[in-house]
């Protein structure tokens, strides 16, 4: 039977997958959970830090005597901001002794790459400004974490779950335009596949690789669910249209419609160009992750609930 976690300091935990993480961590019996938010409001069984990310006392207070600390947080378009944000986190870490740090990065940090698989081993080529300061944090902390504190960074796909954004662009697509302007766009998208996996997805695999006992100091996980038919766009589109529209889309084929996506998403600007491209999770099944998440029941749950 696996040890029961103690002193869990959480940063994000107030966000997206910070809120799901808390309420599973809680499912499972946790105790002593601090979370950083600006605003002290309470939280059953859970201890509020008020503070932000680049106050170094704030941020002592949130590790200091803890066992594990977990980084969800990212400040948008401030590149600068998040590494000195780190830097002072990593820091006080250090000071408090902490023996283990999980760090929430992104798949997309591998930017474009050639070839259709990317995994942990597939060597990064950021082009956004998002991607390389992703890329840049998990450097810096690698950096500082050396032989200090054993640092763990899971790297997801695009999430999804209720109070997420990905996905809703999809379902706003098959809830307003035309047949015929859904049916060119699955036509165009046919290859394209989607890299969405499912908040819980991301939850118990944070908290699965917290509880192994072998050190994993430096070790990348990518966390997706790549390989669910209805992780394809036309796939997605025929399975929402026939259960909740009762309407089929015929996916009529059209000559290089790859290679015309392919065009419109280099054009774009996008770093992933190749919409067969798959993001492997194989490595963290390697260390004994069973994924319990119902990838379709979680497509369910938020098409019903974005029609409310």
């Amino acid at each position: 039977m696996k040890n029961k976690l103690s002193g869990i300091s959480i940063l994000g935990g107030s966000g997206f997958i910070g809120t799901s993480l808390v309420e599973f961590l809680l499912s499972q019996g946790e105790e002593s959970i601090r979370i950083l938010s600006r605003n002290k409001k309470a939280m059953k069984s859970v201890s509020i830090i008020k503070g932000e990310l680049m106050n170094s006392e704030s941020l002592s207070a949130l590790v200091s005597g803890q066992k594990l600390v977990i980084n969800l947080a990212y400040i948008k378009d401030n590149h600068e901001a998040n590494l000195i944000a780190m830097g002072k986190l990593a820091d006080e870490c250090i000071k408090a002794n902490i023996p283990k740090f999980i760090h929430c990065s992104t798949a997309v940090v591998v930017g474009r790459v050639k070839g259709i698989r990317a995994d942990e081993e597939t060597l990064c080529n950021p082009l956004s400004d998002y991607e390389k300061t992703k890329l840049a944090i998990e450097n810096l902390l690698l950096s500082r974490f050396k032989d200090k504190v054993e640092l763990i960074i899971v790297r997801p796909t695009a999430v999804f779950g209720i109070g997420g954004l990905n996905l809703i662009q999809t379902i706003r697509t098959l809830k307003g335009k035309s047949r015929i302007i859904i049916i060119i766009l699955m036509m165009i998208n046919r290859h394209r596949n989607l890299h969405l996996v499912t908040v819980d997805e991301v939850v118990r695999s944070i908290y699965h690789l917290s509880n192994l006992q072998q050190d994993l100091s430096g070790e990348k996980f990518i966390i997706s669910q790549d390989g669910h038919l209805h992780n394809r766009y036309s796939e997605l589109i025929k399975y929402l249209g026939m259960k909740y529209g009762n309407k089929s889309y015929s996916l009529i084929y059209i000559p290089f419609s790859k290679a015309i996506l392919m065009l419109i998403l280099k054009l774009r600007g996008r770093s992933q160009i190749n919409p067969s491209q798959i993001y492997s999770s194989q490595k963290l099944r390697n260390y004994g992750f069973y994924s319990n998440s119902d990838f379709t029941k979680e497509i369910d749950k938020f098409f019903l609930l974005y029609e409310e």
